[in-house]
């Protein structure tokens, strides 16, 4: 045990030496990454612009992040301050975000986000919301299967979606579809009560029947239409009858910036579906926020709903 600590004692005094002794750099053998301000921002027209900043620590692949409360954050169109931002605490464990009071993006123009906090360098990114893709047809195909495993009702459906893609032009989509519940108890004498309308991701077909789905959306990402006829995606919906009143299915088209669509890029693939708002999100992945990290991109988005039976 002794020589043990001896040992360690000897390397950690080597290192020390190394570093004062010699003027070249000593490779340590992992990274050291500069901690850097993160940003999480999407909006869309008309609407309150939030802003989640936070901070990397130092680390090796994917970073921690620490939220950051008392940063300069301000929305800009061209060399004209639109508003500064103030900070608004989350509820229920949720960070906060920065937001804006009066400000409202619009359709077509450029919004440039500028934040500043002491110790790190400023960051900047710019992004627009594009006009609105409407859907032109939505059906439920021929196929619909439905079984019940361990209390769990499983529909298996396969959806095709059909948009105004304009020509000529590069278009991005998230197509975004969850399915609506009623959560419920009955009381000790008998009445029921419910509670308000949720939505849980859809996904594609698993068969580890005993998992009920949680509350999010299936996210699916396209350029352009793939097909004439729009998209065909194979889902799957659960509920749990005992608990859930099952409601509607629900698209929603969202006709997303560049910035939008590269960052989404890097989290999933190309015309798969993948569960939104289940855990947290990676904090490394690439975006278009200069020297720092993270998305402020622009989208635009239409609603249809639908059931099964349609």
């Amino acid at each position: 045990m002794i020589l043990q600590w001896f040992l360690r004692l000897f390397t950690i005094t080597t290192l020390v030496s190394l570093f004062i002794a010699c003027e070249e750099p000593v490779d340590l053998g992992f990274e050291v990454v500069e901690s850097q301000l993160v940003v999480s921002s999407t909006f869309f027209p008309d609407d309150v612009v939030k802003v989640f900043l936070t901070a990397t620590q130092p680390t090796v692949g994917e970073q921690s992040i620490n939220e950051i409360t008392d940063a300069t954050v301000t929305i800009l169109e061209g060399n004209e301050v639109k508003e500064l931002l103030h900070y608004v605490a989350g509820q229920n464990g949720r960070r906060g975000s920065y937001q804006s009071n009066n400000f409202r993006p619009k359709v077509g123009r450029t919004y440039t986000l500028f934040a500043t906090k002491s110790g790190f360098k400023p960051i900047d990114a710019s992004s627009s919301i594009p006009e609105p893709v409407q859907i032109v047809d939505l059906e439920v195909l021929d196929d619909v299967s439905r079984m019940t495993v361990e209390g769990l009702e499983i529909f298996t459906f396969t959806l095709k979606i059909n948009y105004d893609d304009p020509e000529f032009i590069d278009n991005f989509y998230d197509i975004r579809i969850s399915q609506m519940v009623m959560p419920y108890f009955v009381k000790s004498n008998g009445d029921t009560v419910k509670m308000g309308t949720k939505a849980k991701v859809v996904q594609p077909p698993i068969e580890n029947y005993e998992e009920n789905t949680v509350t999010g959306e299936a996210s699916i990402l396209v350029r352009d239409r793939p097909a004439e006829d729009g998209l065909t995606i194979k889902l799957q919906s659960r509920f749990d009858p005992k608990t859930e009143l099952l409601g509607d299915l629900q698209a929603e088209l969202r006709t997303v910036s560049e910035p939008y669509f590269d960052y989404q890029l890097t989290i999933q693939r190309e015309g798969q579906a993948l569960p939104i708002g289940v855990g947290d999100p990676r904090v490394s992945s690439f975006g278009n926020v200069q020297q720092g990290v993270g998305v402020f991109a622009g989208y635009n988005r239409v609603f249809r709903t639908f059931s099964l039976d349609d």
